[in-house]
């Protein structure tokens, strides 16, 4: 059967194509697994900055789904090599199919959002500001 390589999604053996990612699918997953002393972690996710993992295994945690980071990435000399690698987000195998869930409604929420630079998005989703509000003094 083929899968999503982004979203990991099983299909029918006509489907090409993951109707949500845009990405042709493939016979066998290329994520990871990495057994520990008492769990399987799964590759959940793979981004290019610290940043962009740190927040998801924030996420994923906040969600009561423990995560961990792996630092794949290495620098080159000459400088204009740049930096090479990734950084992977894994979660328990047990956890891997909730959090593909959570990490699919995390990203429709954000691409639900207007463009326009001013939303605020809270743990209750997208929250109104008026105009004229001004900060809180902590």
């Amino acid at each position: 059967m083929p899968y999503c390589p982004k979203c990991k999604q099983e299909f029918g053996a006509d489907v090409r194509e993951c109707p949500d990612d845009k990405v042709v699918l493939v016979s066998e997953l290329p994520f990871q697994t990495v057994s520990g002393d008492d769990a399987t972690w799964v590759e959940i996710a793979s981004t290019g900055s610290d940043d962009e993992a740190r927040l998801l295994k924030g996420f994923l945690e906040g969600e009561g789904i423990p995560a961990q980071i792996e630092n794949v990435k290495f620098s080159m000399e000459p400088i204009n090599f740049g930096i090479m690698g990734d950084i992977r987000v894994y979660v328990d195998a047990d956890d891997e199919q909730r959090a593909i869930e959570l990490l699919h409604r995390r990203e429709a929420e954000y691409d639900r959002l207007d463009d326009d630079g001013e939303n605020v998005v809270t743990d209750e989703g997208t929250a109104d500001i008026a105009d004229d509000a001004e900060a809180e003094k902590v």
